[in-house]
């Protein structure tokens, strides 16, 4: 019986990217947009949730986590409805039976079929990872600096902030103490985590910890990236002597950007905060 062969494939990650810049999976709170990003040098790519979509009474509202999501909160609406809206990305089938699996009938459904494949298989790659480290971790183990900061990437990437509490609750009082002793690797893996940690103690409405974790992480290391997140920490905290002193302390060595200039006119003209 003659070998049947097959065209080679002219999807590439270039096409991906480029016509399905952001799609969205359902989450506990509404709709996570996730996007994929490429990293040529190493010929790899992986997954980051750049916002949330809820639906309060049926109207979106956009909970940004990046810049492209800021600018763009239309798109993120549009993500959502779409996933809403395509059948085929709600049909139930069973993994060991193809004659269950969804048919895509459009060329970009295709894309959508083949980017959700591979988003699938990072989902299950960052499972069997954070589960293994949890094992480690209730065992007595030990991790590294390095995997410290790679199991919080792995869990803000996909916006697992629920599962986080584990490892936060686990690593925070190692992680402060690096900071008040000003202990950190020349890669500073510990304000890294630290600063992933506010990111996930943030999204999950805890703003104090998020705050007090921010702080930390700029204890080890200044930057205009962590100060700005210490300022809407402060700010979502409804904490303004914080928020006015990272303020001022953004402001003696960068620039302010609108977003964080926003929130200085807001909490000079009142004496309380309210969330942007």
């Amino acid at each position: 019986m003659g070998q049947i062969v097959l065209e080679k494939s002219r999807i590439g990650p270039d096409m991906l990217t480029e016509q399905i810049p952001e799609f969205a999976v359902q989450s506990e709170l509404g709709a996570d947009i996730f996007r994929r990003v490429e990293t040529p040098s190493e010929r790899r790519h992986h997954y980051e949730c750049i916002a949330t979509v809820i639906r309060d009474d049926d109207l979106p509202r956009v909970v940004a986590y990046h810049d492209d999501a800021r600018k763009n909160p239309e798109r993120m609406i549009a993500a959502e409805a779409r996933m809403r809206q395509t059948a085929a990305l709600g049909q139930g089938f069973i993994l060991a039976d193809p004659r269950s699996y969804p048919v895509p009938d459009t060329p970009r459904m295709r894309l959508e079929f083949l980017l959700y494949l591979d988003f699938f298989r990072h989902w299950q790659i960052k499972t069997l990872e954070i589960a293994r480290i949890k094992t480690l971790i209730q065992s007595g183990g030990t991790l590294t600096p390095p995997e410290i900061s790679r199991v919080f990437r792995l869990l803000l990437d996909f916006n697992q902030t629920t599962q986080a509490q584990f490892f936060i609750s686990a690593f925070m009082p190692h992680l402060l103490r690096m900071s008040q002793e000003k202990k950190d690797d020349r890669w500073q893996n510990a304000a890294y985590a630290l600063r992933m940690i506010g990111d996930l103690l943030l999204r999950s409405g805890q703003a104090k910890p998020s705050l007090n974790a921010y702080e930390a992480s700029i204890a080890l290391g200044d930057n205009a990236f962590r100060r700005g997140l210490a300022i809407r920490a402060a700010f979502a905290a409804d904490d303004r002597d914080a928020t006015l002193r990272h303020l001022e302390q953004y402001e003696r060595q960068w620039q302010l950007p609108a977003a964080l200039a926003t929130i200085k006119t807001v909490i000079s003209s009142s004496d309380s905060g309210e969330a942007l």
